[in-house]
């Protein structure tokens, strides 16, 4: 072990004796002097290459699926797993005097911060939830909406934020409208002008996300959630595909309600959540799960934090996500995955048979691209990328293809890697 790696272990480990478990963070020995370096232009390989010195991720893999969920980075998974050798070290040293040793039940005050701080938010509109699916199934669950309500939502949402409104569709007799968005999406106005042609006034919510799943489109959220306050009609965003991949600013954008998760883009462990609802709007949304804090409405966030016995080490690997996150600089890491997936996308633009349904215009998508090859399944080109490199992408099955994210452990000449294949598929 080096003199620099025991030197985290021991201040990791002084870090964890005490409650609250969350320290400050400390980098591992890839980074010069233990800190970030100050951060060049996104082009040079050296500051890149010590940031992919963060991830325990084998170097001959390549992945590129954090769409589904990303690699965290060691320095978050040693804090988790020390959090949780802790615990089953000294649990017996809990006497329920302090704070919480486990999650569920307290506010977490000082996670919440940094999460509402990300988001633009003050910290009593922020919840911790699992994910996104438990998120907006509160929204959907918690607001009283009579059963000749409408709810607009696209043709291309994910089941996890569909799902709970079909629920209230099929339960409550609420209406739920698609809209039927292209793909790929090209034009902002186009999407505005659909999502306002389906507004009647019997339309209560509009639930849409932010970053296509399937495509990667962003949406045209702040411009859709403008005419839906002017109507009255509750915005709930869907930004699993946001948060840690592009800039979100909940005040700038005017939602009601915005859900997102931390497990993808920001590098989290799984099971990390979080639901912002407006204060204004707060008081319309019942609480969906319930224990003691279920009707403080002196700290939203917390009532919406309620869910009953869970893990303080994911907490303390959450919040050591945003710590790295916020090392790197939000803005670094936004143009670094963007810096990658334009790579990807102008490369694929020139290859003959090669269909992508992600956004031609740069500022509607950022690191995921959707693409095929005619004539080969997404399993086929999955399944070539691993075997000429061990890369991974996710199949999106026959029609379209791959989903290829980049992140900041990606670089441009793995980007180059995977083109190489597709051109060869291309060129059969």
């Amino acid at each position: 072990m080096t003199s620099s790696r025991r030197r985290f272990m021991h201040s990791a480990s002084a870090g964890s004796l005490a409650i609250p478990f969350f320290s400050p963070l400390v980098f591992g020995d890839t980074l010069q002097n233990g800190r970030i370096p100050p951060f060049p232009q996104p082009g040079d390989p050296d500051y890149w290459r010590k940031v992919r010195n963060q991830f325990l991720l084998a170097r001959d893999k390549v992945f590129f699926n954090n769409g589904t969920i990303g690699v965290t980075p060691r320095v978050v998974l040693d804090k988790v797993i020390e959090h949780m050798t802790r615990m089953a070290t000294d649990i017996a040293d809990w006497d329920y005097r302090g704070d919480d040793w486990i999650a569920g039940y307290g506010p977490q005050t000082t996670v919440r911060t940094k999460a509402a701080k990300l988001l633009n938010a003050d910290v009593k509109e922020v919840a911790l939830t699992e994910n996104v699916t438990c998120a907006m199934s509160y929204v959907a669950d918690g607001l009283d909406l009579p059963a000749d309500s409408e709810v607009i939502i696209s043709d291309q949402e994910h089941p996890g934020g569909q799902s709970s409104w079909l629920v209230a569709q099929k339960r409550r007799h609420v209406a739920v409208k698609v809209v039927k968005l292209p793909k790929p999406a090209q034009n902002p106005e186009e999407i505005i002008d659909r999502i306002n042609a389906a507004i009647t006034p019997k339309t209560r919510v509009i639930a849409i996300s932010h970053v296509i799943s399937g495509s990667g489109a962003i949406l045209p959220v702040k411009e859709i959630c403008a005419e839906a306050r002017k109507r009255n009609i509750f915005t709930v965003l869907d930004g699993a595909h946001a948060v840690g991949h592009i800039p979100v600013d909940v005040r700038a954008i005017g939602c009601d309600a915005y859900v997102g998760c931390f497990h993808k883009w920001l590098l989290a462990p799984p099971g990390n959540g979080f639901l912002y609802v407006r204060s204004e709007r707060a008081q319309d949304v019942w609480s969906t799960l319930a224990s003691a804090q279920w009707d403080n409405h002196e700290d939203e966030g917390y009532r919406f934090s309620q869910r009953g016995t869970g893990s303080l080490s994911m907490l303390v690997g959450m919040e050591a996500a945003l710590d790295f996150h916020e090392s790197l600089g939000p803005e670094r890491v936004q143009q670094r995955v963007k810096l990658l997936g334009d790579r990807l996308r102008e490369g694929l633009r020139s290859m003959p048979k090669v269909v992508q349904f992600s956004p031609h215009d740069p500022a509607m998508c950022a690191g995921i691209t959707v693409y095929n090859v005619e004539g080969v399944t997404g399993a086929r080109l999955q399944d070539e990328m691993w075997a000429h490199g061990r890369m991974r992408p996710r199949s999106m099955g026959d029609v379209f293809g791959v989903r290829q994210c980049t992140h900041i452990y990606n670089s441009p000449e793995e980007v180059d890697a995977t083109l190489r294949v597709v051109s060869k598929l291309a060129s059969a």
